[in-house]
């Protein structure tokens, strides 16, 4: 029992009870009435996303609150904060997968569905804050009759590589895992179309020996291959702002401080995701408050390492004797930005300490809110390095502030709805916990009683 109590599963379930709980959420219920309420507002966001972006493109980039110095603005901001939450989501699934962590089962599909919709918002603000998105495929590294080769020295292109990678990756890996679902669904539909829908998903999937020995080779060698891609794509994401001479940027500790803090907001929408969609579809036999402890200690030891790079990039700014970085950090405790880097500390330092208390962990509602905190925490995080940085460079006569405007707002909303949207259609039309690794926790559970 105490190997059961470990794996966080609910005593008496079997794979049949298991199949047809998580199957049934798509082929025998209808879609609850919270379900309901998520999608008309995300799909009303997404829409206004559409709008907004036409207005954007046909008017030009300064409806934006960007200006020189603060050039890069809003729109990286939010690309590095939605990266962030991308590469944790498939981080946090390979790396549980691989160190055999079996609690992994009920949150993984979650963390791998968060990060592919995710990296999908990720991209769309280069293209947007380029202002012109048709000449996209400048970036692009092809050779023409024109001489037209990419800026190999600009940031762009970095990111066009390290966005590519991590959605091709990012969606091979989330299919991959769902190959078996699928024909659970294909086999179990009642309805002519949802069978050739689910058919063809499942790409002849039979359950034969074959496939599952095919498919554990390369499940671990996909989650095998997630840890190197994710840390060196965001380390390039950090590397945009460390290799630059910005006193704000120019920070060594910048690659790992951002895998850290990737993981914490990662971990904590993976949280917010669980206890939401655990009381939409009524799924506390599956996501336990044992399931909700662990995400809570992960969360926790996550954000003690951001709280030591913040320490550390303390420590480099002073222990430098540049008085350029004495300014940076001078200006952020008390410049215009000063409520930014507060809240920020207040939200990643002092109220995770919450987390220290199982009895917190435990409880839904306070894993929520702390959840919500977090993630608001890491976006005041990337806030505060791009716009504190760059506001006052080394030409005090070119010094401004600049603020977001009510454009920068609405397509920040607008892609909040949009991943909202993809996540509510994704789990009407597949399992939003993995049936397969339910079935393999509870054969494993039994094996060690």
């Amino acid at each position: 029992m105490a190997k059961r109590s470990q794996t966080a599963l609910i005593p008496d379930m079997t794979h049949r009870s298991v199949t047809e709980r998580i199957a049934g959420l798509i082929q025998d219920r209808k879609a609850p009435a919270s379900w309901w309420i998520a999608f008309v507002i995300s799909a009303a966001l997404a829409l206004m996303l559409l709008v907004v972006l036409w207005v954007v493109f046909t008017t030009g980039v300064g409806l934006f609150g960007i200006n020189i110095p603060v050039a890069w603005g809003f729109p990286i901001v939010n690309t590095i904060w939605w990266i962030g939450i991308a590469h944790a989501g498939t981080l946090i699934s390979a790396v549980l997968l691989l160190t055999r962590q079996r609690w992994r089962a009920s949150i993984n599909r979650l963390a791998e569905g968060m990060a592919m919709f995710a990296i999908a918002c990720a991209g769309l603000y280069p293209l947007i804050h380029l202002g012109r998105p048709w000449f996209f495929f400048y970036l692009l590294p092809y050779p023409d009759t024109m001489d037209l080769w990419p800026q190999w020295r600009s940031p762009l292109v970095w990111d066009f590589f390290a966005i590519s990678t991590y959605l091709i990756y990012t969606s091979s890996f989330l299919y991959l895992s769902l190959l078996p679902d699928f024909a659970t669904l294909r086999d179990r539909a009642k309805h002519r179309f949802a069978q050739y829908f689910y058919a063809m998903l499942a790409l002849g999937w039979r359950n034969s020996a074959l496939h599952w020995a095919r498919y554990e080779k390369a499940n671990q060698v996909m989650a095998a291959v997630a840890a190197p891609i994710v840390v060196s794509v965001t380390g390039i994401i950090s590397l945009d702002l460390a290799v630059s001479i910005v006193p704000g940027f120019h920070f060594t500790i910048f690659p790992p401080y951002f895998v850290a803090g990737a993981l914490f907001s990662g971990f904590s929408t993976v949280a917010l995701l669980a206890v939401v969609m655990r009381a939409m579809f009524g799924l506390k036999n599956l996501i336990t408050r044992s399931h909700l402890d662990y995400l809570g200690c992960m969360m926790l030891v996550f954000a003690l390492v951001v709280d030591y790079a913040y320490s550390q990039e303390i420590f480099t700014a002073f222990y430098s004797g540049d008085p350029n970085y004495f300014n940076v950090y001078y200006d952020r405790w008390t410049g215009p930005y000063a409520p930014i880097w507060w809240s920020m500390i207040f939200c990643n330092v002092v109220l995770v300490q919450l987390l220290w208390f199982k009895r917190v962990r435990r409880s839904p509602l306070a894993l929520l809110c702390l959840a919500i905190t977090s993630n608001i925490g890491m976006w005041l995080e990337r806030f505060q390095i791009v716009f504190t940085s760059t506001h006052a460079d080394f030409m005090p006569s070119a010094w401004d502030t600049a603020w977001p405007t009510t454009w920068d707002w609405l397509v920040y909303l607008g892609t909040l709805g949009l991943f909202v949207f993809l996540l509510m259609v994704f789990v009407r039309v597949a399992p939003l916990v993995s049936i397969h690794d339910m079935r393999l926790e509870i054969h494993g559970s039994k094996r060690h009683e």
